[in-house]
Parts: C-alpha cells; sequence; structure tokens
C-alpha cells in the first residue's frame, strides 16, 4: 500500500523538515509526496494511508484543512501526522483535527514498521485515538552514522525551488513589491525580476533541503534567550525524546556530507552543538549554507567554510546566539576569510547593525517577530488564529468547498483591496510592518 505525504506549504516557500530528507529512504517506493496547493478530491480518492505534516505552528490551520478535507472524501482512510509542533500539541489536535496516528519521538524505527504496514498497536512510540504504545524505541548515534538522504519521494522539490526568488545582496525596490510576500508563487506565474519580488531569507543563503542538524533533539547551543526556537525548553525536548542531545561528531557530519555530494548539488549546515568540527583535507562538490548558533571563532570557522565549493555563513555578532547581548569583537576577523565564493552574513538587532556593512546584515528583528515566541505559540488559541491569518493571505482555496472558494476569492480581493488603500493614504504602513 502507497502512502501519500503532503506538505503544507506556508512559513518557508515549498520547503519542510529535515528528517523528511531520511525517514523514508528504505521505503521510497511507498511513499509519494505533494504541497497542500496540489491536492484534490482525484488525488485524495486512489490512496488509504496519507502522512501529512506539522512541523511548525504558522502551519496549524492550513493542516487543519487538509485532514478535512481528506476524511470528506475518503472517510475509511488513515491520516498519520508529525513534525516538531505536532509533538508540542499532538493531544489538542487528536481534539480538533480527524487524525488517527501519531509518532511520540523518534521515528525512524516506527516510521519504517507503518510504512511496512505493521499493526499501529505493535509499534512502539505509536499513538492512537484509543490506544498509546509504550515509549521503547529510541535512536542512538550508531543510527544516526547510518543515515541515507533520499528525496526521490517529492522530486517536484527541485523543479520548484529553483523558480523562486533567490537571495541576494542588492536591496529590494520596496515601493514596487506587492504587499504580501508571495511565498505562495505558483509556479506557472510570470516571473518578475528579483527586486521586484519578496525573498525568503531577503540576503545570505537558502534553507534548503537536505539539511545536516548537528544536536538532534535538545538544542545542545541553548542560553536563556532562546524562547524563538524552544532551545532554552530542555525540560519539554527531553519529555519528547526521553533521551539528552544526540550530538553529531566531526566524522559522522563528514559521512552525511559524501551521501549528500553523491545525490545532491546543496546542502544546509545547521550547527547548533558545540563549534569543534574540522573539515580540512576535505572538498565537497556543494553549495553549502552554514548556521552558526553557538559560540565560533573565525580561526575555527576556517576549518570548515572553504571545505565547500560555495558557502554561505550566517551567524550572529552576539557571543552568546541569536538573541544575545555580548558583541564578538573579532568581526573583522571573520570578514577577512572571505572570497568570492565564500561569504559570511551576521544576524544583528537594529541597535548593533551599524558594526556591520549593510550588505552583510540579516536582522534579527525580521527573524524573531512576536509570534516566534514560546509564551505565543504555546497557547493553541493563539497558534490557530495567527495561522488562520497567514492561510487567508496566500490565497489558496483548494481546500474549501466549491461554494466558499468563490466567497474566499472575493474576500481575499477586498481585503487587499482595503489594505492598499491604507497603505497608500499612509495610515498604516504594510511593508514595514510584513519586513
Amino acid at each position: 500500500m502507497q502512502t501519500l505525504v503532503i506538505i503544507p506549504n506556508l512559513m518557508c516557500k515549498f520547503s519542510f523538515s529535515a528528517p523528511l530528507a531520511w525517514l523514508f529512504n528504505e521505503n521510497i517506493e511507498k511513499v509519494k509526496g505533494i504541497y497542500s496547493f496540489e491536492l484534490n478530491t482525484s488525488i485524495v480518492k486512489q490512496y488509504k494511508s496519507f502522512i501529512v505534516e506539522l512541523n511548525w505552528f504558522i502551519e496549524l490551520y492550513e493542516f487543519t484543512l487538509i485532514t478535512q478535507f481528506i476524511k470528506k472524501h475518503n472517510p475509511d482512510s488513515v491520516i498519520m501526522f508529525g513534525g516538531l509542533y505536532s509533538q508540542l500539541k499532538y493531544k489538542e489536535i487528536f481534539q480538533k483535527c480527524p487524525v488517527d496516528y501519531f509518532i511520540r519521538g523518534d521515528a525512524e524505527l516506527p516510521m519504517k514498521m507503518f510504512l511496512n504496514d505493521e499493526d499501529p498497536k505493535t509499534i512502539p512510540n505509536m499513538i492512537g485515538r484509543d490506544f498509546e504504545n509504550e515509549h521503547t524505541y529510541i535512536c542512538t548515534k550508531e543510527e544516526l552514522k547510518s543515515i541515507r538522504y533520499n528525496m526521490d519521494w517529492l522530486p517536484k522539490y527541485f523543479d520548484l525551488i529553483p523558480q523562486t526568488a533567490a537571495p541576494a545582496d542588492i536591496p529590494p525596490k520596496y515601493d514596487k513589491l506587492p504587499l504580501y510576500p508571495k511565498y505562495w508563487e505558483r509556479p506557472e506565474e510570470k516571473k518578475q525580476p528579483d527586486e521586484y519580488r519578496w525573498r525568503v531569507p531577503a540576503k545570505g543563503g537558502r534553507y534548503h533541503l537536505p539539511m545536516v542538524i548537528t544536536s538532534r533533539g535538545l538544542c545542545a547551543a541553548h542560553h536563556e534567550g532562546c524562547d524563538y526556537c524552544m532551545g532554552s525548553k530542555g525540560h519539554t525536548i527531553q519529555n519528547i525524546y526521553r533521551r539528552p542531545s544526540l550530538i553529531l561528531d566531526n566524522e559522522t557530519i563528514i559521512l552525511h556530507l559524501k551521501d549528500i555530494e553523491r545525490k545532491f548539488k546543496s546542502v544546509c549546515l545547521f550547527i547548533n552543538s558545540e563549534f569543534n568540527y574540522d573539515f580540512t583535507g576535505y572538498y565537497f562538490d556543494l553549495e553549502a549554507t552554514i548556521e552558526i548558533d553557538s559560540p565560533c571563532k573565525a580561526e575555527d570557522l576556517k576549518k570548515v567554510i572553504y571545505a565547500f565549493r560555495k558557502t554561505i555563513v550566517h551567524t550572529a555578532i552576539y557571543q552568546e546566539g541569536l538573541t544575545g547581548k555580548k558583541i564578538i569583537e573579532n568581526i573583522q576577523e571573520f570578514q577577512n576569510l572571505e572570497n568570492e565564493n565564500h561569504k559570511i552574513y551576521f544576524f544583528a538587532f537594529d541597535e548593533d547593525a551599524k558594526l556591520i556593512p549593510e550588505n552583510r546584515r540579516l536582522y534579527a528583528e525580521v527573524v524573531l517577530p512576536y509570534w516566534t515566541d514560546w509564551n505565543f505559540y504555546n497557547v493553541f488559541e493563539n497558534a490557530m488564529k495567527k495561522s488562520r491569518e497567514w492561510y487567508f493571505v496566500t490565497g489558496h482555496v483548494n481546500l474549501y468547498p466549491p461554494q466558499k472558494q468563490l466567497v474566499m476569492k472575493v474576500l481575499n480581493v477586498i481585503q487587499k483591496r482595503i489594505l492598499y488603500i491604507l497603505n497608500r493614504l499612509k495610515i498604516i504602513d504594510m511593508k514595514k510592518k510584513l519586513i
């Protein structure tokens, strides 16, 4: 039995959680992936088993519509869901959405068993509407070494990503941009010059897949200010995974990069553990985006940055990480590492941004709006309300009933016209709000 994997389209354009780039490797012929905007009744009726991702709360309302759409047109189907926000709120999701199964904690073995049609009530870590199996499966460092990346289940990803506007150092023409960021630009739409399109992120490198994350589970680079990505919520994370962080050592990361190099042209490396990596003597024919969330010295970065054909680094100008306060004193040493194919960008709050050139600034205010704070999204009602706002703005209507599709299209047009007028009259500055 083949399972259809459905990816919501909000938050990051055409992207999804990092584990999906390896979770299906041993069962690649048993899964097929599509994006939610491709979903229709004909497709739903072709499958009996579905996996719907809910990686971050901004997709919550869209996720709800997807699951309702599936059950409406295929009532006898089964739906499994997963993702980071699912781990936090799976009990509320079972109450609000017509879903059937969920994997608590690590998913490598349970996912394999599910795709092999084993009885869900015998699968470790599996939770259903009327049962909760023991949490006995815990991923190990040895298993992480054997991970192999495979995204053949969603080939459309590599067709769509090049069609999105790439980050660029050239400032966008804000007076020419559409009022709303077009995360949801359809591939068939006429492509505008990049300076007339919203770019996410605006500068620096793409957060593309596959992605290698150096700390599995609890972020090992966290500090007290990390409420935006749960870094400081160590007890909550450990309660989910029932284990301490799994840190990828230098040897394991090199194994992963070699595997990725055989199949892909680019990689994203997310360093959220102690920066003690050294790729000296290795060369990977890859374009790499590297985000560093732990303290890092220029002399240490030098051992990593040149191992790739092309590298873009995102790091903070604060010693404690993105939300820190103590400024790194040797910013110039980092800038001296740059050449034509290796660039470094710095996250900075507005008051500290003057320390670095404009074309190397990644504004932390853009990365951390109020709704990215734990105290906001940990309230399920807040998450649902904010995600509903975002989904409405996309203009997607394929998950609504036919009559409501027409109503939503009209409402969407009216809302945009009103906001355009308010923006032109300078009653509100929508672009400033969105930036």
